[in-house]
């Protein structure tokens, strides 16, 4: 049942993406203008992820004790703060900074949103819920280029940082009027949370390490694809195809559309046959997609092959957070969701990082193809996990009726 409190849940996340999405189109171009070349792109895409990448496993934990409204509302000040000074930047080591600095506020806000949302749902409906969530997290990251393509178009690129900005303090305040989490809460989680440290309580349950990491590891593949598209599609588009700033937003926007409504099928999928199934298939979609990037003949081949990565994606993510809210012991679930977020954020690291070396080194077509045959490979993981110890929806129904008869 979806309540007010997650319809408000929901917004936050749309507003978080939305707002970093909205500057995403000029990013890569408005960098490339000031001197850096492909590989100094990398590092700046990166720097976000990789301040996530750090920050996300702590703040989930500490989340875990003092509540989670504080660090949400922590988050969207420091996306705020950070939007504005890029108003000053001139090189690319300013943009370094403020991205590590935007990054750090996102890893504040994301283990606390995730955790809020997964402790208001049962364990069966938990895919479905996760699939929706997805769902509007996609849509603002689909939106966001597309509306900051047009932005950029219109008003030029600085009025970008204004917009995101606007959408990050607003994104604050929601928080702040619509969610109540009292003091006799926060008291208990922390409770809560001693006691499991107390009893020595591992993370994960017993029998499921394995398969939580490799849920990680193609849930990092995700990450690798949006820090490539991120970092180096806008190049490639524009180097291929002579793409504008609104035709570089759209191929984002179609991106975002898949990732948002192919998590609906997903969730739904992974409820009824389990975890395993949609996480090696979505992953594997989303490959054929990105090899495509690199047969791709025209723009509109193009924005295909981008909207099939991202509905790829898209399928498997809800069956990995699901899984993720399995196998974690209920207590540390804001630690558990700091782990599957910061794998995400290190494929954006390692993804940006690593094809913006291979890009300087054999030219922007052989990233593409390499990145195909990598995703390949971290899709595979999806063989090495067991299904979970929750039983798929379809079972427990069916469970139902041979017990009544």
């Amino acid at each position: 049942m979806i309540t007010r409190k997650i319809l408000v849940l929901f917004s936050l996340a749309f507003l978080a993406t939305l707002g970093y999405g909205i500057m995403i189109p000029t990013l890569s171009v408005h960098a490339h203008e000031l001197g850096a070349s492909n590989s100094a792109i990398g590092v700046i895409v990166s720097a976000y992820a990789a301040a996530q990448l750090l920050t996300q496993i702590p703040m989930g934990r500490l989340s875990d004790y003092i509540g989670r409204v504080y660090l949400v509302v922590f988050g969207f000040g420091l996306m705020a703060v950070a939007a504005t000074l890029y108003h000053f930047a001139t090189s690319a080591n300013q943009f370094i900074v403020l991205q590590a600095l935007a990054g750090i506020g996102a890893g504040s806000l994301w283990p606390s949103l995730m955790a809020m949302i997964t402790e208001n749902v049962k364990t069966a409906e938990r895919g479905r819920l996760m699939g929706a969530f997805n769902t509007v997290f996609f849509l603002g990251v689909g939106m966001g280029p597309l509306i900051g393509g047009l932005i950029a178009g219109q008003w030029g690129r600085v009025a970008v940082f204004n917009a995101w900005t606007l959408v990050a303090v607003l994104g604050g305040f929601i928080c702040i009027v619509a969610i109540k989490e009292t003091a006799e809460e926060r008291r208990a989680s922390a409770a809560r949370a001693r006691a499991t440290k107390e009893a020595d309580a591992p993370l994960i349950k017993p029998g499921m390490m394995r398969t939580f990491a490799a849920g990680l590891v193609v849930r990092a593949r995700g990450g690798v694809c949006s820090s490539f598209n991120n970092a180096l599609l806008p190049l490639y588009a524009v180097a291929m195809f002579e793409a504008t700033p609104q035709m570089i937003g759209s191929i984002m926007f179609i991106h975002g559309l898949g990732l948002a409504f192919f998590n609906i099928p997903g969730g739904m999928m992974t409820d009824r046959v389990g975890r395993r199934l949609p996480v090696l298939a979505g992953s594997l979609v989303a490959t054929a997609g990105v090899i495509w990037y690199s047969a791709a003949g025209s723009y509109w081949a193009l924005f295909a092959a981008v909207g099939l990565a991202g509905a790829g994606s898209a399928f498997s993510t809800p069956a990995i957070a699901a899984l993720a809210a399995d196998v974690c012991d209920p207590r540390r679930r804001g630690e558990a969701f700091g782990y599957f977020l910061t794998s995400f954020n290190l494929g954006m690291v390692l993804g940006s990082l690593v094809f913006g070396f291979v890009s300087d080194l054999i030219g922007l077509w052989g990233a593409v193809f390499t990145w195909g045959v990598t995703s390949l490979v971290l899709s595979l993981f999806g063989l090495l996990i067991r299904e979970t110890l929750v039983q798929p929806q379809s079972i427990l129904v069916r469970g139902k009726v041979e017990a009544r008869a």
